[in-house]
């Protein structure tokens, strides 16, 4: 009888191991996004308005908890026409970005241009998790007019590793149910025995897993200071000052936008400088031309006289304003920069 019990419990441990196993070379190993990029995407939309396409493409509809997900974002726009495509910080809704890569744009034959990015993401918990819309901003080139093409919501299916755990709802309410008491193994078998033994697989389990996700998670680069400063830009078309004649709130925000921008980018942290030191401050940078330099004194200067003096501005100061900015940043962004970090090591 004693036996029978035992070759039960070796079987309950082994199990425990496997899974802990699985879970281990899961997270450790190095070439788990070698086949992502090959794969057919099982879900595949495309959003349309005018001249731009958007596509979202996800390369399973339904994965574990120690699955990763590839996500495509490509956005295409025919020729007189240029768009972005959306970014992230180190989430996306309910899943992590492990890891992700932005492809050089693709000129077409007729004139339009592809731009291409592959995100690798992981969940945290089972369950049903939705992507949400996602939006992509295009500018006519010829008139400078802004216009928006967004995405619809995306779901995907994650299942748990344990049976009967395959949603987030059932796991909160398994979490909530009353402890049953403690039951004595038929045969004497010591029952501490059993229960410091599981504990001490849980402990460890639960140390491994942290410190996997943890190594994950602190792989996930940070935003750069350009993506940081066209998202703002964004936001801000987003709530229509413009639209609402309120055209001196809009370019204090776009000036603040600019001026956060350079302090990340050239590492300039000062948020109290007047216009005068500011411009002295990243005058001396040797990253900026002196082109760059005037248009940006041009700019600051000019957004003082309606900060400070109640200069009232046209519709067109609003737009040279935003088109300003946002040509200011894209000419002087650094696709690897991170806070300014990598800027000051470039200046020493």
């Amino acid at each position: 009888m004693i036996s029978m019990h035992l070759n039960k419990i070796r079987s309950i441990i082994f199990t425990v191991f496997c899974l802990l196993a699985g879970l281990i070379l899961a997270g450790c190993s190095g070439d788990g996004d070698k086949g992502l990029a090959g794969e057919e995407y099982q879900i595949d939309r495309e959003y349309r308005r005018g001249p731009v396409r958007f596509r979202v493409a996800l390369s399973r509809e339904e994965i574990t908890i120690a699955d990763n997900i590839e996500l495509l974002l490509q956005v295409t726009a025919e020729e007189g026409y240029s768009a972005e495509l959306p970014t992230f910080g180190e989430k996306l809704e309910n899943f992590g970005i492990v890891d992700y890569s932005t492809m050089e744009p693709e000129l077409k034959d007729d004139g339009s241009v592809t731009k291409s990015r592959r995100y690798r993401l992981e969940p945290f918990l089972s369950g049903e998790y939705r992507i949400p819309p996602m939006t992509v901003g295009f500018v006519s080139e010829q008139d400078s007019t802004a216009y928006q093409v967004s995405s619809d919501t995306i779901k995907v299916k994650v299942l748990s590793l344990m049976p009967g755990e395959d949603d987030m709802d059932d796991a909160v309410s398994l979490s909530i149910r009353d402890i049953a008491g403690p039951r004595e193994l038929p045969g004497g078998f010591p029952t501490a025995l059993v229960v410091t033994g599981g504990s001490v697989l849980l402990v460890v389990a639960g140390v491994l897993i942290y410190r996997l996700r943890k190594r994950k998670q602190d792989q996930a680069p940070p935003p750069a200071a350009h993506q940081i400063a066209l998202a703002r830009l964004k936001q801000l078309l987003d709530r229509d000052l413009a639209g609402q004649k309120r055209y001196i709130e809009f370019i204090i925000e776009v000036s603040d936008i600019l001026r956060g921008y350079i302090e990340d980018r050239f590492g300039i942290h000062a948020p109290e400088m007047t216009t005068e030191e500011f411009l002295h401050e990243s005058g001396d940078s040797s990253l900026l031309s002196d082109n760059q330099k005037k248009i940006l004194e041009q700019f600051l200067k000019q957004s003082d006289l309606v900060k400070f003096a109640n200069l009232e501005p046209a519709e067109e100061d609003v737009q040279r304003s935003f088109d300003t900015c946002r040509d200011f940043i894209n000419e002087t962004k650094m696709e690897k920069e991170v806070n300014g970090e990598a800027a000051r090591a470039e200046s020493r």
